[in-house]
């Protein structure tokens, strides 16, 4: 059975380590495979450590795991725009745990996190043009592409991104 519950200081290193795991799966062709290589697990880990040593107001960091592993975490930003509201900025699930309901699981948390605690039941996120697997699971959610823009990323390379929103997220629970 699948359990949430919100990420603590000692979760990073997992965390990191996950998301690191998840773009060096994900992102080939998007970002260079040195940085993918050789640096992304380092890039993740100080990004990870940061975050769960000094959280940012309105972050929202859920672990979703089985028998005491991590198996997946999103985290959010609520009110990040005032426009677009609540920023899900990662959703990340261990490779052989997707397709099994805990993205989407995670993604309804998120939902019920922002209907408690913010000021617009609106979300949205940014995820890669060429991510086609993500953009159609977002689709099937709901969430609709409202804009495309070119990213420089982390490790100097373009890439194109699309922000998909979702107007009300009581529609995800």
């Amino acid at each position: 059975m699948i359990e949430l519950r919100p990420a603590e200081f000692l979760d990073y290193s997992a965390i990191a380590l996950l998301h690191a795991a998840s773009w060096q799966k994900t992102y080939r062709g998007i970002y260079s495979d040195k940085f993918l290589d050789e640096k992304v697990e380092k890039d993740r880990l100080e990004l990870w450590y940061h975050r769960l040593n000094s959280p940012a107001i309105g972050q929202q960091i859920t672990i979703a795991s089985q028998d005491n592993t991590m198996v997946g975490f999103s985290c959010i930003y609520l009110d990040d725009d005032l426009t677009y509201g609540t920023l899900l900025d990662n959703l990340h699930v261990a490779a052989n745990y997707q397709k099994s309901g805990i993205g989407k699981l995670l993604v309804k948390n998120c939902a019920k996190l922002i209907l408690e605690n913010s000021k617009n039941p609106t979300m949205y996120l940014w995820v890669f043009e060429a991510n086609q697997n993500a953009r159609r699971v977002y689709e099937r959610l709901g969430g609709v592409n409202m804009q495309i823009i070119e990213k420089q990323n982390e490790d100097g390379t373009k890439a194109i991104i699309c922000r998909y929103v979702w107007e009300d997220v009581t529609s995800l629970i």
